[in-house]
């Protein structure tokens, strides 16, 4: 069975738009005319900006049996209220047309400069004009009034009403008195209540008196209101105003009374001033509501900012032109080493180097750069850091200053330096491998030892006959163990390689051929000195052929190599375990 709620739901708007627009009916018609006041079409509107569209059906018909109802049963008569409840029902629905889109996705009216602008059209010209045209004809016809005056009076109540009370009772409907009250502390309800009070205290003060033209008063107090409760609390004390403005006006107290005219015109006279109120409040109020948006979604974005900072090894820092530290977000103590309010108006160049002279460098190529600036810097203790420069600009392209990134990458440096010795290392003897060894010997020719170079390739004897003797594990064992012997007669500058099967090179940072001859003998007597262990029981003889070349100046890789391997042939050719220096 399906539920009966959204039937209903209209009903209280309904009964509120009946209220309404048989009071303005009954008490605000003069010479039999029409109602100079009209706030019965903006309960319905109201309700509409606040629901899907899908629903405006109910209402409109509920609103439509409102008004019809209101002007049967003050008028005693049927069918000029019928065609003025069409006329109202059209209006309503084509200013909810038209705004739609206004309300913003949380719900809220009014809220930037574009929904302002809108609203004012759309509810004080264009929907009333529609609506005013439709019922000044059909007012004409049953009340024998001339069109132009019942134009007039339809357009300036319905517009007036619809601008005026639109906001208040789409804040009634919508919630958002009720959302702001529950939210404020003591405090701010206090003080809400205060400046209310204000507005309410100096409207009594203007409208209860009638020597003097003071409706600019009520401005202050409401500016006030704007700047402190927004777009909602301009709402309601502009009714305030309203209320104490037509109450005091209808019993010919107040500035509008001593203005010439019928009740009618001085009614009118204060719908208009009431709806001029509203215009200067909404540009104030939307700016500010625009702004506290901004700065809580700027707040917001600041603290979850903090939080991904705090709680991740990133830093971030911004810096002016000059390359001073004008924020800091993150731990920069555990990855800078300075607390932040010290690094916060300092210097990038003053922090400790090589840190602050690689920041600061990469601040100023910033500036130069159309991508971001990358650097990685060192710190003592092995601490890496990785920092991305990107330059801040203004309109004119000029650098403002850079906002960096740094980045705790000590464990990725980590695991690429162990992933570099393993892609260099051998992983029988422990020595670097062929790649290993040519990369540092490029590095060696492109910037030589103050010393000089020297070369020595290594080739164990008869490692064939010892490998098909006693098998692979046998042979292995004697290559890890005569690498060792190698290693440890060489210094700290020294490197040796093994570069595949039983062949070693030695690479000397020393051209001085009376050390570099020495080194090389003690690495051949050391090996031939004791037999190898091996693994499975058991012992085998070791012995090293050695050809030893020093680097003359400007002399090439290749050939320095080459000399070497001529000079390792020679002592094999002579008798083996012996050294060979070319």
């Amino acid at each position: 069975m399906p539920s009966i709620r959204p039937v209903l739901a209209p009903l209280p708007s309904a009964v509120l738009c009946f209220v309404l627009s048989a009071a303005m009916i009954k008490y605000l018609s003069f010479q039999g005319n029409l109602a100079s006041a009209w706030p019965g079409n903006a309960v319905i509107l109201a309700q509409l900006l606040a629901r899907p569209r899908r629903e405006w059906g109910r209402y409109l018909f509920a609103a439509f049996i409102a008004i019809a109802a209101a002007g049967a049963f003050t008028r005693g008569t049927l069918s000029a209220p019928v065609g003025l409840a069409v006329a109202n029902v059209l209006e309503i629905a084509l200013a909810a047309w038209l705004l739609r889109g206004t309300v913003d996705a949380d719900g809220r009216l009014l809220h930037h400069h574009a929904s302002v602008g809108r609203f004012a059209v759309c509810t004080g010209i264009v929907a009333p004009g529609f609506g005013a045209l439709l019922g000044s004809v059909m007012a004409s016809f049953a009340f024998d009034l001339p069109v132009g005056i019942s134009l007039a009076t339809k357009f300036s109540a319905d517009a007036l009403g619809l601008m005026i009370f639109t906001p208040f009772f789409f804040g009634l409907f919508h919630g958002d008195y009720r959302a702001i009250i529950r939210a404020a502390a003591r405090a701010e309800r206090l003080q809400m209540l205060l400046l209310l009070g204000a507005v309410l205290a100096v409207s009594l003060a203007v409208f209860g008196q009638n020597r003097y033209p003071l409706l600019f008063l009520p401005m202050v107090p409401l500016m006030l209101v704007a700047f402190r409760l927004g777009w909602e609390g301009t709402s309601l004390g502009v009714m305030l105003v309203a209320v104490t403005g037509g109450v005091a006006t209808f019993y010919g107290h107040g500035p509008v009374s001593l203005s010439a005219g019928d009740m009618a015109l001085k009614l009118a006279f204060l719908q208009f001033y009431l709806a001029t109120v509203l215009l200067l409040m909404m540009p104030v109020a939307a700016a500010l509501a625009a702004r506290r948006d901004l700065i809580e979604r700027l707040s917001e974005s600041e603290r979850s900012l903090g939080l991904l900072a705090d709680r991740s090894a990133i830093v971030l820092l911004r810096f002016s032109a000059e390359g001073a530290c004008t924020r800091v977000v993150g731990d920069v103590k555990t990855l800078v080493g300075e607390q932040a309010d010290r690094l916060l108006g300092a210097h990038v160049g003053e922090l400790d180097p090589p840190l602050g002279e690689a920041l600061f460098g990469a601040h100023l190529r910033a500036d130069t750069s159309e991508r971001p600036v990358m650097i990685e810097v060192e710190r003592p203790g092995g601490v890496w850091i990785e920092a991305t420069f990107r330059a801040e600009r203004d309109e004119h392209g000029i650098m403002t200053g850079s906002v960096a990134t740094l980045v705790d990458v000590t464990a990725r440096k980590a695991r690429e330096g162990e992933l570099s010795r393993r892609a260099e290392t051998d992983e029988l003897t422990g020595l670097s491998n062929r790649a290993g060894f040519l990369r540092r010997f490029e590095a060696a020719l492109a910037d030589p030892p103050a010393d000089g170079l020297s070369i020595a390739l290594i080739d164990v004897d008869r490692f064939k006959s010892l490998n098909d003797e006693l098998g692979h594990v046998a042979g292995d064992a004697a290559l890890a163990e005569i690498g060792r012997r190698i290693a440890v007669n060489l210094r700290a500058t020294d490197l040796v390689a093994r570069l595949g099967g039983d062949e070693f090179v030695v690479m000397l940072g020393t051209a001085d051929a009376e050390v570099a001859q020495e080194i090389c003998r003690r690495m051949v007597e050391s090996v031939s000195a004791a037999p190898v262990a091996l693994p499975l029981g058991g012992e085998a003889a070791a012995r090293i052929s050695c050809g030893l070349v020093h680097r003359t100046p400007g002399q090439g890789g290749i050939d320095l190599l080459n000399r070497a391997d001529m000079a390792l042939y020679a002592a094999k050719r002579g008798g083996r375990n012996q050294l060979i220096a070319a």
